[in-house]
């Protein structure tokens, strides 16, 4: 991952291009969203969780300090509106590029699995089993979980309607907004 993200950093400085982050506030429940977005209006990270947010920012800074990252208002988000509409219950796909580095450096179990993730239909849900099977890992359901924690860019690889057997499972933003999400997706399918 590490070799793969430098080649990206690499190519943003020698172009003179940054990055930008953002913490945006929805307007759904009291959620934040925290991303990183590329040069291209592609959105390279996105947590709910703060904590794997500053990991990420680290990370990328750690690897190349010429490329700058720049905190940027919520107004200036190009987003804005699409997250808005998702909250909304108006939107079920997001148009947005997940052309993020850090998904291209996952391993090639976790490429499998966050494609999958990506095929649940909005107001849908499976289980952790469920997607191991479909991503040819009929054993590998606690290693599904750890690739839904891995997800670098949640939300738009839906990764809350991925559940346990027993319950909801975890969620690396919370099992909270977990809940709230799927509770929000239940609501938008009956429109």
């Amino acid at each position: 991952m590490k070799k793969y993200l430098h080649t990206y950093l690499g190519k943003l400085s020698s172009s003179g291009v940054g990055l930008d982050f953002t913490s945006v506030t929805c307007r759904y429940g009291k959620f934040t969203i925290y991303c990183i977005i590329g040069p291209e209006e592609n959105i390279v990270h996105l947590s709910f969780a703060p904590e794997k947010h500053e990991r990420a920012q680290k990370r990328l800074e750690s690897l190349n300090s010429k490329v700058s990252i720049r905190k940027i208002l919520q107004k200036e988000f190009h987003f804005d509106n699409t997250f808005a509409d998702y909250f909304s219950c108006r939107l079920t796909t997001f148009p947005i590029s997940n052309e993020s580095p850090f998904i291209a450096a996952g391993t090639d179990f976790q490429k499998r699995i966050w494609r999958h993730i990506g095929e649940i239909p909005y107001g849908s849900c499976i289980t952790y089993q469920q997607l191991a099977e479909s991503a040819g890992s009929p054993k590998g359901s606690r290693a599904a979980g750890m690739a839904c924690g891995a997800n670098p860019v949640s939300l738009i690889i839906p990764c809350h309607r991925v559940v346990a057997v027993n319950g909801l499972g975890g969620f690396a933003g919370g099992v909270a907004v977990k809940e709230a999400l799927l509770a929000l997706e239940q609501t938008g399918a009956k429109l």
